[in-house]
């Protein structure tokens, strides 16, 4: 029954006259802004009054100025005593790991120390180039690797390269600071004795002038 009252009414409405039902308020076209032609005014405008070269040239600026100092790594204080601690690179594997020819040689879930297939045979060395006394510091290492890095948690870049006559590397977000839990610097990470750890020396440089 219900459903027969419902049929009724649909063909009710679809027979019904249209009726005039007058103007409710005035209508007018929707009209959307020129985004893109809103832009190109604003260049254009910018350009003719050379303030666009101004906005090109502060980001250039800008760019210069954080590519040689980086935003500095936070967390890392001046060392006011030495240590000495070991670091123990091994990590546990995510996924299964092949060579090129589809070899596994590391399965998921094992313990795998990078160390015990290549040898560490480098020296990092971790500043604050914004630190003189870090800067005497470093002059002073005498690096028993052939391979030696001085890598920066904050300072400019350009002017540490000149300071101390040797490429400089930057600890861009803290990767290896945190990598290696480094709290305070001046550091230096060694190969350990034993050959599977690696050792981190930190040196106190607070009250030296």
């Amino acid at each position: 029954m219900k459903r027969a009252c419902l049929i009724v009414l649909l063909c009710g409405l679809s027979t019904a006259r249209a009726a005039d039902l007058g103007t409710w308020g005035d209508l007018y076209p929707i009209a959307e802004p020129d985004l893109v032609g809103t832009m190109k005014q604003r260049l254009g405008d910018m350009e003719k009054s050379g303030e666009l070269a101004q906005k090109q040239d502060e980001f250039k600026q800008r760019v210069i100025e954080n590519s040689l100092r980086p935003a500095p790594v936070r967390g890392v204080a001046i060392a006011r005593e030495n240590t000495t601690r070991l670091y123990d690179p091994t990590f546990i594997v995510s996924q299964d790991i092949s060579d090129h020819q589809g070899h596994v040689f590391a399965k998921k879930g094992q313990r795998v120390n990078p160390l015990d297939s290549v040898p560490f045979a480098q020296t990092l060395y971790f500043i604050d180039a914004d630190d003189k006394r870090q800067l005497a510091w470093f002059k002073t290492q005498k690096s028993t690797t052939l391979s030696a890095k001085v890598i920066l948690v904050n300072g400019d870049i350009a002017q540490a390269t000149k300071a101390l006559g040797s490429r400089i590397y930057f600890d861009q977000d803290g990767v290896l600071t945190k990598k290696f839990a480094l709290i305070a610097v001046p550091a230096r990470v060694t190969a350990a004795p034993d050959g599977v750890h690696l050792q981190i020396d930190t040196f106190a440089v607070e009250g030296q002038p």
